[in-house]
């Protein structure tokens, strides 16, 4: 492109503003006379592009289409992307195609545009009710999504979490599941390194993170082994807290796609809010964001064998502390088969950013914790 190219690339952008979809070497409007301004990088255009794809028929939005192109992308990375075929200065990246730009970059502006989105909504409020002291007094430890869940039920039915001589329950299941739901819940919490990363990060010290080693954990809170169970039959857990039943959505675990992007938003609203506001607004994150059906992450077959043998090492440590069990210690072993996820695949969280930046469904009804 020569003479007019910056011409057309901010008639391009004008295209894009207002709804259009057709992808940069492709327009064809070359020769309308549109002053040249800054141009947004490629990564922000391409963004813009794939969310009017998402939009359809819908009525253009200039004002999400300004938004988007003024997003700074978060994190490591590349710089804004300057497009393939307009004059360059000799300094900073080579120019690319707006189309070739990887799902990694676009999704460095859509959780930008995510994490704004959550901030502005603000922290759901929690439901509490007057605290029934007579009731047992519990701990929980162990799986952390089941954990969480638990506690605000529990909470809401007047029974918060500690006390004087609590009843600790040790939420047990299989280690590698235990691994997943605990990476999962740090990253609706306070971010995390990716999934593969943290688990490496673990191997190779030859240890379990303070969640999920639940020998560690029951003594922590309380070693005398009248006042402790581990449960791994979730049947029997009603009882364990006092109560007939609980939810079964409680032991819902988050999608590979859902936990990589509230890892990338979390590393955002840090940067927003004071540290103290993040778990409330991640925790607000976790109860809104939508289900696309990904399964949750799985442990890779190159992690297979260290937690197999860590499964063993716990097993032992518990089952020499003699604490009462609920269920069947071997069923902290490790599933058998593989995990068919192993990791977020990018252009999955990059659909269900666009998604949530798209469809306001998710942030529009104050929800309540329950």
């Amino acid at each position: 492109m020569t003479g007019d190219s910056s011409g057309s690339a901010a008639s391009w952008v004008e295209h894009l503003r207002h709804g259009g979809t057709t992808p940069w070497l492709a327009w064809a409007d070359r020769t309308t006379p549109v002053a040249a301004p800054t141009l947004p990088g490629a990564q922000q255009l391409e963004l813009l592009r794939r969310i009017n794809l998402a939009r359809g028929s819908a009525v253009p939005d200039p004002a999400l289409a300004d938004r988007v192109l003024a997003t700074t992308a978060a994190g490591r990375g590349k710089a804004d992307l300057p497009l393939v075929g307009l004059p360059r200065s000799g300094f900073g990246p080579a120019p690319v195609d707006p189309a070739t730009v990887g799902a990694h970059e676009l999704l460095r502006v859509a959780s930008v545009l995510v994490a704004d989105d959550l901030v502005a909504l603000g922290a759901d409020p929690v439901c509490t009710t007057w605290a029934r002291p007579w009731r047992r007094r519990f701990r929980l430890v162990g799986d952390p999504v089941l954990a969480t869940g638990l506690r605000e039920h529990l909470r809401a039915l007047g029974r918060p979490e500690g006390g004087p001589r609590p009843h600790v329950v040790a939420l047990g299941a299989p280690l590698d599941e235990l691994l997943a739901r605990t990476w999962t819940q740090r990253c609706f919490e306070h971010g995390s390194k990716p999934w593969a990363e943290w688990l490496r990060f673990w191997r190779e010290r030859d240890q379990l993170p303070a969640r999920v080693d639940l020998a560690e954990s029951v003594a922590r809170w309380h070693p005398r082994r009248p006042l402790v169970r581990v449960v791994t039959d979730l049947d029997r857990l009603p009882r364990e807290l006092g109560v007939r039943s609980l939810p079964s959505s409680l032991a819902r675990v988050p999608g590979a796609d859902q936990a990589e992007l509230a890892r990338r938003v979390a590393a955002v609203v840090g940067l927003r809010v004071p540290a103290a506001e993040r778990p409330a607004l991640m925790r607000t994150l976790q109860r809104r964001i939508p289900d696309s059906g990904v399964a949750p992450v799985g442990v890779p077959d190159r992690e297979r064998d260290w937690v197999a043998s860590s499964a063993a090492r716990m097993t032992r440590h518990l089952t020499r502390a003699g604490y009462p069990v609920v269920g069947d210690l071997a069923d902290l072993a490790p599933r058998s088969a593989p995990a068919t996820v192993t990791g977020a695949d990018d252009e999955q969280v990059l659909d269900l950013a666009i998604r949530m930046v798209v469809d306001p469904a998710w942030r529009t009804e104050r929800q309540v914790g329950q």
